[in-house]
């Protein structure tokens, strides 16, 4: 799942994917799926971000944005072009992105289970 987002007057473009796991979990050593729970947990019960989780969150920006543009700076120079409040902006928009990608798995995963299944038998005697 791709989505172009404004953000501070720059659109940014964020890709979702299983290669956006697996580059995460590459490039930190951490766990893509349990650290956007955790963003996700945090934010609606604290309303904020502590100093890990802010790390945390540019590093999840920052890892969808490279899988959207491969040429993208380093992460601190890219993060250079905004200001340190920018995650705040980012990560509902990631968030959001996030959950309707999470809808689609499960929507495709239902269909699939749906054509798997196998078809009754008629009754005969």
């Amino acid at each position: 799942m791709e989505k172009l987002v404004k953000l501070e007057g720059k659109e940014i473009g964020f890709k979702c994917s299983a290669g956006t796991v697996r580059a995460y979990r590459m490039n930190y050593g951490r766990d893509l799926i349990l650290d956007m729970a955790s963003l996700e947990k945090e934010l609606i019960e604290d309303k904020t971000l502590s100093k890990d989780s802010t790390q945390c969150a540019e590093e999840v920006a920052y890892t969808m944005a490279r899988e959207y543009d491969s040429d993208l700076a380093p992460i601190g120079e890219w993060l250079d072009q905004f200001s340190p409040y920018f995650v705040y902006a980012a990560v509902p928009e990631i968030i959001c992105m996030w959950a309707d990608n999470l809808k689609t798995i499960n929507s495709t995963k239902k269909n699939s289970e749906k054509l798997n299944e196998k078809p009754q038998q008629p009754y005969s005697s």
